[in-house]
């Protein structure tokens, strides 16, 4: 039986930098939660809600694109990903 040897250049994402609770948690969150029983209003609960969200996500996308323009050279970059 032949072995078949890859000779590829290969990178992985961390899991922990790019994991959907790190970026999706607030979107869980009840309005009853401890940090958004002050505010009164579903627009005024929801807007620290959405920004932390946008933040998040913009952290997520520039830790990807700064890898991506790290490893240039790697054949492959894979991304381990897992949804709930």
């Amino acid at each position: 039986m032949d072995a078949i040897i890859c000779n590829f250049k290969v990178r992985y994402l961390d899991p922990v930098a790019i994991c959907e609770s790190l970026h999706a948690g607030p979107k869980w969150m009840k309005d009853d939660d401890d940090y958004r029983k002050p505010f009164e209003t579903k627009k005024e609960k929801d807007e620290p809600r959405n920004k932390f969200h946008k933040d998040t996500m913009k952290r997520v996308a520039s830790y990807i694109a700064l890898m991506m323009e790290t490893w240039v050279d790697m054949d492959c970059i894979f991304a381990p990903y897992h949804v709930q």
